[in-house]
């Protein structure tokens, strides 16, 4: 009798380590495997940072504009036609230099006009009309839209489960 239950407790005490093992190897096995590289994620990841890259862009002008920017009159040569017009204007720089370009930035203009344009004084064709202003919608909301996206790509780099 006493050698079936030692028996019996040495499979059970056996059954016990097994599991002990078992459970340790696939805590081992998946602490080393929880970051990996999905492609899902390197495409999201891709995405934000040209999303933050634009927002940068856009944001740099205005504020290259606003900091650096200097006023002179411009004679508007042409207005687009469409959903997004454009105007072309002429300038001359304090410099001297005469520049001739377009932009969709204005508030309103008549062909043969003269309006105000800002321009930057170390990039001429960097310009928009005076009476457009200078907000930080379109730059705050790309910076808020790729941080997101950012954090959502990071988030698609690291396992949750066994199986995942």
């Amino acid at each position: 009798m006493t050698s079936k239950k030692t028996q019996a407790t040495r499979r059970a005490k056996a059954a016990r380590r097994a599991k002990r093992v078992a459970a340790r190897t696939f805590r081992e096995e998946r602490s080393r495997r929880r970051w990996h590289w999905d492609l899902d994620g390197l495409i999201t990841l891709a995405f934000a940072v040209a999303v933050l890259a634009f927002g940068v862009w856009v944001g740099s002008d205005t504020y290259l504009l606003q900091h650096r920017g200097e006023v002179v009159p411009a004679t508007v040569l042409d207005i687009g036609s469409g959903k997004h017009p454009k105007i072309e204007v002429r300038y001359t720089t304090q410099a001297g230099q005469t520049v001739e370009d377009s932009t969709g930035n204005y508030d309103q203009a008549t062909a043969g006009s003269t309006i105000d344009v800002v321009y930057d004084s170390r990039h001429p064709t960097r310009m928009q009309a005076a009476d457009y202003g200078f907000d930080y919608v379109l730059p705050s909301l790309t910076g808020a839209l790729g941080a997101g996206l950012l954090a959502y790509a990071s988030t698609q780099f690291y396992r949750r489960g066994k199986h995942s």
